[in-house]
């Protein structure tokens, strides 16, 4: 058996092993981008503290004023360090962004991907090939996704053909011995290497897989019960008991609240393709009713996730609520206690003007914080760098006022948000911080020599061979 084993292994091995060793070597490239990218661009990602920062919507519109026609203001990112700048993120074009000196109110340049880390990354992941879209095939996806899947099946036949039979074996194959010539160095880097490198190798493997195929993240997200929970309805007068209604909502709702056939709904958790990807689904509870004057008839009922119970009459003892009409545009607010309900246009300038009030409100709520990004009607506070590094919790806000309506914890957010942020995570290294990284840049280097070693070996056998014969 481990003959057979040992000849799968090495069949699987030769038409795989170049593109491996290219997936691996810019895999461990990517692992210090960001510190990298902040030392190439400390000119404009750092300032020098001078009192106390502008107000939030004072640096929205001094950004709007030099952004051109068609593209707006995003949100805005609050670092906890005082010298580092903020970062303002652009409507378009995709992950557009621009750092903001918060104590002059002075552009000081675009947050751009380095030219080098622009190729690493296409050569991690696509071979440098371009979409060819129209529903072509996407070579250049297709070949690193089938690497990747043959690189797992290489990693559990190498760790068969690995495993000793005695302590004696064990204890040799542990080892990487240097003064016994460079042919048992290649060996024992290769087996010994190989199997330390072994758990790290397959989590960013198995994880990186999502990027390549529909069908695996689907399989994957499925394996850890992220489609298992349901939405449910909990009614008025049904306080005790929870109405599921689950089946029709998912028939007549496609994902956009704003387009359903319902009076009310809670909102899909995003598609596959967003599973992921950069942007996580956020799970925000939206409305949807034909008319203004519907919308008091249906305000107090209490929209319950299976993920989390989210009372839009009573959130955080938040005592209004803001409804907004997804046909007029008007902004309905609702006191919890009396039922009053008034009624006001939006305006287009409305949401930049409570950002630093509700800035102001979340830092009072929270103890610490790495940053805190402010965006129309929300504020995601991330605390740290550690586990899942996409982690936040979100403080929905009114855009007039700037109180917090809502409170949305990722204590309690569903397993989807959750299991996109760790699969990102897991495979650039970053879950433990520097540590984990940096053994996620020597495991994803060793990774890279492995397939060379294994043809040196294989190269090494059949001269060998050649030359018995002779």
């Amino acid at each position: 058996m481990r003959k057979f084993f040992r000849q799968f292994h090495l069949w699987v091995s030769i038409p795989f092993g170049v593109v491996i060793t290219v997936i691996c070597f810019t895999g461990a490239l990517l692992v210090f981008e960001d510190e990298i990218a902040s030392l190439c661009n400390d000119g404009i990602t750092k300032v020098q503290p001078m009192g106390k920062p502008l107000p939030i919507d004072a640096i929205v519109d001094r950004v709007e004023d030099t952004l051109p026609d068609g593209v707006d203001v995003k949100g805005v990112v609050v670092p906890d360090s005082f010298d580092e700048a903020y970062k303002v993120n652009l409507s378009k074009p995709k992950k557009a962004a621009v750092y903001v000196n918060q104590y002059t109110g002075e552009v000081l340049g675009k947050d751009e991907r380095l030219p080098f880390f622009q190729t690493v990354f296409r050569l991690h992941r696509w071979l440098m090939d371009s979409n060819p879209g129209d529903g072509k095939i996407f070579w250049g996806k297709v070949i690193v996704g089938a690497s990747t899947l043959a690189f797992v099946v290489i990693l559990l036949t190498g760790l068969l053909i690995w495993w000793p039979r005695n302590r004696k074996m064990l204890k040799n194959r542990l080892q990487i011995v240097i003064k016994k010539g460079k042919n048992r160095f290649w060996y024992d880097l290769h087996v010994a290497g190989g199997f330390y490198a072994l758990l790290l190798l397959l989590a960013m493997a198995l994880t990186g897989l999502n990027w390549s195929f529909e069908w695996y993240q689907e399989d994957f997200y499925d394996f850890f019960g992220a489609d298992d929970e349901e939405k449910v309805v909990v009614k008025p007068d049904q306080a005790d008991t929870m109405v599921k209604d689950t089946e029709g909502l998912l028939q007549e709702c496609p994902g956009s609240c704003r387009t359903c056939a319902l009076p009310v709904c809670v909102n899909t958790v995003g598609n596959s393709e967003e599973k992921s990807g950069v942007e996580e689904p956020t799970g925000v509870v939206q409305w949807n009713v034909d008319a203004v004057t519907a919308a008091t008839s249906v305000v107090e009922t209490q929209y319950v996730d299976a993920r989390a119970d989210i009372s839009i009459a009573d959130v955080d003892a938040v005592t209004a609520a803001t409804v907004v009409d997804a046909q007029s545009g008007a902004t309905v607010a609702v006191d919890g206690n009396s039922g009053a309900t008034t009624v006001e246009t939006n305006s287009t300038t409305s949401a930049s003007n409570a950002w630093q009030t509700a800035f102001e409100n979340v830092v009072a709520r929270v103890s610490q914080y790495k940053t805190i990004t402010v965006s129309a009607g929300s504020v995601s506070v991330k605390e740290s760098d550690f586990g899942n590094v996409r982690a936040a919790d979100k403080y929905l806000f009114d855009e007039r006022s700037g109180e917090i309506t809502g409170v949305e914890l990722y204590a309690e957010a569903d397993k989807e948000s959750k299991i996109g942020g760790w699969i990102y995570s897991v495979h650039v290294g970053s879950w433990g911080g520097y540590i984990t990284k940096i053994l996620s840049f020597l495991v994803a280097l060793l990774g890279a020599t492995l397939p060379l070693t294994g043809y040196y070996l294989w190269i090494r056998r059949l001269y060998g061979k050649r030359k018995s014969r002779k």
